[in-house]
């Protein structure tokens, strides 16, 4: 069963988000800051890291490129209230694989999770 990390400072919305990604099949663990994520990473076995943008010690993207200079291969989904070209362009750049701009579906947000955990599959050409 795939492991999720959520990095959320909004315990309420960590909470939720955690109920609807566990109740998908996925185990969850939940932390608030970036270094508790980076910790996180480095001693559980993660598959997929949802990360707010706007955490409290650090900015999600400088714990985001943190997590990729640290060797994590996992799926990384950025969560923001911001949603501008050049925002997700931040976010690709620091090592995001999805942004998901905020207010979010929570079924939208299990979608993403699910598919950040599949394997790719290119079509084979005729």
């Amino acid at each position: 069963m795939p492991t999720v990390l959520i990095v959320e400072d909004e315990p309420d919305l960590a909470q939720v988000m955690a109920l609807a990604i566990g109740r998908a099949g996925f185990d969850v663990l939940t932390v608030d800051t970036g270094a508790d994520a980076r910790a996180t990473v480095s001693r559980s076995a993660v598959d997929v890291v949802v990360m707010d943008r706007g955490l409290p010690d650090m900015d999600g993207l400088e714990a985001t490129a943190s997590l990729r200079e640290d060797g994590f291969l996992g799926a990384v989904v950025v969560t923001s209230g911001h949603a501008g070209p050049e925002h997700v362009a931040a976010c690709l750049g620091a090592g995001a694989d999805e942004v998901l701009g905020k207010p979010f579906g929570l079924a939208d947000l299990v979608d993403r999770v699910r598919s950040s955990t599949q394997p790719a599959t290119v079509a084979e050409a005729g």
